[in-house]
């Protein structure tokens, strides 16, 4: 059987080794010149592999009872198990970060590589055009003169997400074609921009904070995460997770709530009141929770002076200084666009992907993979370990009957 695989991306290389572990005939496509382009760039060049609290409860999807049956087919350990068969081992931080021994995105290609090379990769071949037929599938490239030929296809061909990095949405009209729903696709897990007004003295400041997305003034996320102060607006995984609940077309009606102390705020608010602390300055004892300048900051929105005593504060002034603390409200401008975005929302939805397949419920013979799926983990390897689930899931259902 010829398994035709669009896409040499994470899922699409996961899929081509399991599928050639099966004893499939397979060939691969991708637009880009070199395979795995996005993956030698992920966790910063270190490889944030997986995670080990990847669960469907972690994923933002249009179907969650069909991602929950997803992680049910696979564990996370059977994926570390096949990661490990192809020569990568790997060990996990305190938090749960998964990563490979070698902490290198770029070696994780070249051994995931090393498994397929006795495989049918085509590079700088751009699919353009799928027709389906009795046979199969016919897959069109952008040069007129080639075209080819699959029993099965598996679509691992990712999203918009880092253009820069060879990504590319030129398949979405020819899966609309093939009777698939697409989902409006936007920038996940990118920066926000926001109002630099009233931050722009803490350009620089990197720390944990709590942030709420609020719209119209309710509730809509909250998280709790490092973020960037920086120019042009937050960035960060504390932003970056809850940047895809921002409906582009309503930005006006968006603002961000920062708790500069949501790990300690009770701690803080103890050492305020402590005798021990009666003789302290504010600023000093301010500075064992938090960065200098978001110190200054603080006690200058609060209209308090930097050197008074713990003591000497009075509950008016105590209360100031903690809203202060907690309650920090900017205005969103916008979302960074696909440049700056890890990932996407959007694209195929998963209710109408079978998920002890990932087989199409619209096109027999089609399968999918990866980022093209609207599934969607936070920060931390989360989206990686979806795209090793999703195409080894892809590959098994290729002979399943």
């Amino acid at each position: 059987m010829q398994i035709g695989i669009i896409g040499a991306g994470t899922s699409g290389l996961c899929t081509a080794i399991k599928s050639k572990q099966l004893g499939l005939d397979v060939q691969v496509f991708d637009a880009n010149s070199t395979p795995g382009r996005k993956l030698s760039a992920t966790g910063s060049g270190r490889c944030n592999i997986s995670n080990q609290h990847a669960g469907a409860q972690q994923y933002f999807t249009d179907d969650q009872n069909a991602l929950q049956r997803c992680f049910e087919k696979i564990p996370l350990v059977q994926v570390l198990t096949f990661l490990e068969s192809c020569g990568i081992p790997t060990t996990a931080s305190e938090d749960g970060w998964i990563y490979p021994h070698s902490y290198s995105a770029a070696n994780v290609v070249d051994i995931l590589m090393d498994n397929l090379k006795d495989t049918k990769l085509r590079t700088n071949t751009l699919i353009t055009k799928i027709i389906k037929n009795k046979d199969g599938f016919i897959l069109h490239s952008a040069d007129p003169s080639q075209q080819y030929h699959c029993e099965k296809l598996i679509l691992a061909c990712g999203s918009p997400a880092n253009p820069q990095l060879g990504a590319r949405a030129v398949l979405y009209d020819p899966i609309a074609g093939l009777g698939h729903t697409i989902l409006p696709v936007h920038p996940a897990l990118s920066p926000i921009e926001t109002d630099p007004t009233p931050f722009h003295k803490l350009q620089g400041v990197r720390l944990d904070a709590g942030v709420e997305l609020l719209y119209q003034n309710k509730l809509v996320v909250q998280n709790i995460g490092n973020i960037i102060i920086t120019q042009w607006g937050l960035n960060g995984p504390g932003v970056m997770d809850i940047s895809h609940w921002i409906d582009p077309d309503k930005i006006d009606s968006y603002q961000l709530k920062i708790d500069f102390a949501a790990r300690f705020g009770q701690e803080i608010e103890k050492a305020l009141s402590s005798a021990n602390n009666a003789e302290r300055s504010l600023q000093a004892l301010l500075k064992a929770y938090l960065p200098a300048k978001v110190v200054d900051f603080l006690l200058q929105h609060a209209r308090l002076e930097k050197h008074l005593h713990c003591g000497d504060i009075h509950q008016p002034q105590k209360e100031a200084l903690l809203y202060a603390i907690h309650n920090q409200v900017l205005a969103v401008r916008g979302v960074r666009g696909f440049k700056f975005a890890q990932a996407s929302t959007g694209g195929v939805p998963l209710g109408e992907i079978c998920p002890e397949t990932m087989q199409s419920r619209r096109c027999p013979g089609l399968f999918f993979a990866g980022e093209l799926v609207n599934v969607l983990g936070p920060c931390g390897g989360f989206n990686l370990h979806w795209a090793f689930l999703s195409g080894l899931i892809a590959a098994n259902g290729l002979i399943k009957k």
